[in-house]
């Protein structure tokens, strides 16, 4: 691009017809520009097989309605757990023309990483889906709230959150009283 800057972009449903394109040049199986695979990743009880392969885009229209269009990535997550096998399908976009697949699997792995540890963070721990605030304001500031606990207590308990709640719960009073000096 112009600026010097490049994007990959996850294609959700808010994009039915680039999500529909997507789909079509992934389902008409041609030969990936590029393609890179994880085998048998082991955490949490679960095995994840990542497959990751990338296409040049050959739509001239879509190169002009989305500044920059090089290429798709497409990635196909498989996880077993438990003798049941889910496999998710995730469609990107991305103006870098030449980044190997292994690169672009990495970037995009290295965001849902960061994308899962926050919103379980949020989600699970501090329950922010389900906390029933519906001024939008309010919302916010509790969510600039818990953020900022969150760092507290990674930074300064416990870099499990979970554990960091409960160091923290038990030992409440060193904690503020520590915060005063």
């Amino acid at each position: 691009m112009s600026s010097g800057n490049a994007y990959v972009l996850q294609i959700k449903g808010n994009q039915p017809k680039l999500l529909a394109h997507l789909r079509a040049v992934y389902a008409a199986d041609p030969a990936p520009a590029g393609a890179h695979h994880t085998h048998g990743e082991r955490r949490d009880g679960r095995v994840s097989t990542w497959q990751t392969s990338v296409y040049d885009c050959a739509d001239a229209a879509l190169g002009q309605a989305w500044a920059g269009l090089a290429r798709f990535v497409v990635v196909v997550k498989t996880v077993a757990r438990g003798g049941q096998t889910t496999r998710r399908w995730h469609g990107y976009i991305t103006s870098l023309r030449t980044r190997p697949a292994a690169e672009l699997a990495a970037g995009i792995r290295g965001h849902w990483g960061i994308e899962n540890k926050l919103h379980r963070a949020r989600d699970v721990q501090f329950r922010q889906d389900t906390n029933g605030i519906r001024h939008a304001r309010a919302a916010a500031n509790v969510a600039l709230f818990n953020t900022f606990a969150l760092n507290f207590l990674l930074a300064n308990v416990h870099p499990s959150l979970s554990f960091a709640q409960i160091m923290f719960a038990q030992n409440i009073k060193e904690f503020l009283i520590n915060l005063r000096t």
